[in-house]
């Protein structure tokens, strides 16, 4: 393999794949990156065996072949190279890989790409488009919900729900949920569960592109089309909750509340709650007006923000990280918090947007 490449286009293809490189192993092989030069592409690819990401730039290839490079040696070297400068890369005899960019140069061993896993990315299934702005609220607005580790391993993982021209997508760790909602061009049905950790991914990839995305479901894998990027992962198996079964609309007391203000006096407050295990906050809510409250060993807090209040008074405690999280996402300058008593679960809205909810479940205070 004989190649010159732009070092920006190299290394933005490095970064992009490097995030599927699996940090604990037991195939040394997947601490690498597979590079293959083909037809004047690039195209680098990486997995961990449950998460896969392959992507491609342009360059001049002289020389075909392929080759694995071990991701952070080839990712910080690269990084570090003079930005918009030719790299030229070259394979020797027994896997070695020679690298020269300017006064530079660095030479590396590689690894055979015969000793690679089957690196094929094709997905027969149900396959749609979305907008990429919608894919990114889907996610932005649900993955923050998700359980981290549990003795459930479905709820570490987001369900997909496509019905009605729809596309729906719910997340919960036992303590809260999120659900978002986004209209979609397609009539078909889907229900899928996907790691969130895939779906973070294909967040910081879109973040780059305002392209469609072409999504593709089978019985066991789901991938992801994203302009010259792949990501192709396993799905989850087993029942997710039924989630709609959850959702109340009996509420006692609504409130109307300006997000931002919320959300700094939340910050304010969550300062001294820390040394709580529940870091607990306590919302009393009387007329129009709520007072904030939090208290350690080493002091107490208290803010006072106004609201407009419909129902009848509250005094309520939360967990000040759950809360958080999602007046961090929310894009809406007022938000809606319903409330069904003070031992009963809390429902959080956009205001006039009825295609997001949030539902916590409060901390008992005496």
């Amino acid at each position: 393999m004989k190649i010159r490449i732009n070092q920006d286009e190299f290394n933005k293809s490095i970064n992009i794949v490097q995030k599927a490189v699996s940090s604990r192993t037991t195939l040394p092989i997947l601490t690498g990156i597979l590079i293959e030069a083909i037809d004047n592409k690039l195209i680098l690819t990486a997995t961990d065996l449950d998460l896969g990401i392959k992507t491609y730039c342009d360059c001049e290839v002289i020389e075909e072949g392929s080759i694995v490079i071990h991701a952070k040696l080839i990712g910080d070297f690269i990084r570090k190279l003079p930005s918009n400068t030719i790299v030229n890369m070259e394979t020797t005899q027994n896997n070695n890989i020679e690298i020269k960019c300017l006064n530079s140069e660095f030479n590396i061993l590689g690894n055979s790409s015969n000793e690679y896993p089957d690196s094929s990315f094709n997905n027969d299934g149900t396959s749609f488009e979305i907008k990429s702005d919608s894919l990114k609220s889907l996610i932005k607005y649900t993955h923050f919900a998700a359980a981290i580790d549990n003795i459930k391993p479905i709820f570490t993982g987001c369900l997909i729900e496509i019905k009605n021209n729809m596309c729906t997508f719910v997340a919960l760790d036992g303590f809260r949920m999120s659900i978002k909602k986004e209209n979609i061009d397609f009539n078909g049905e889907v229900s899928a569960v996907v790691p969130t950790k895939t779906l973070i991914e294909i967040l910081r990839i879109l973040e780059e592109t305002e392209d469609k995305v072409l999504i593709t479901v089978s019985e066991s894998h789901i991938s992801f089309k994203i302009d010259k990027t792949t990501i192709i992962s396993n799905l989850l198996e087993g029942k997710f909750l039924d989630y709609v079964g959850i959702l109340k609309d009996d509420f006692q007391t609504v409130i109307k509340i300006d997000n931002s203000n919320f959300k700094d006096s939340i910050e304010r407050a969550s300062l001294m709650a820390r040394g709580d295990k529940n870091n607990l906050i306590i919302f009393d809510i009387k007329d129009n007006c709520m007072q904030i409250t939090s208290t350690s060993e080493y002091g107490n807090v208290e803010e006072v923000n106004s609201i407009e209040k419909q129902g009848e008074d509250i005094k309520i405690g939360f967990n000040s990280k759950y809360i958080l999280d999602v007046l961090r996402v929310i894009e809406n300058e007022y938000i809606e918090m319903n409330l069904i008593g003070k031992n009963n679960p809390c429902f959080i809205k956009e205001e006039n947007n009825e295609n997001f909810i949030y539902m916590i479940l409060p901390v008992r205070i005496g």
